[in-house]
């Protein structure tokens, strides 16, 4: 039987597996960022009236709007 203490080890274990993984996958698609992020907002825009546009409600959105959908598919790619 394993002690209270074996189990966090191995909970530690697991856990720094699973984010070193999910960094992994980040890092390897931050160089689509960009491109993730056309794919996932192309039904929006074709559903757009002509002359509207996306707009961004934060200073920062532009930059990081598609490093967070990167992380997001990281995660859910680790899965």
């Amino acid at each position: 039987k394993s002690g209270f203490v074996a189990h966090l080890i191995e909970l530690r274990d697991r856990i720094i597996k699973s984010l070193l993984s999910i960094l992994v996958i980040f890092i390897g698609l931050v160089y689509f960022a960009n491109d993730i992020y056309e794919f996932v907002a192309a039904p929006l825009v074709a559903h757009l009236p002509c002359s509207a546009t996306m707009i961004a409600t934060d200073v920062t959105a532009p930059f990081f709007g598609p490093f967070k959908l990167t992380l997001f598919v990281a995660l859910f790619g680790a899965i």
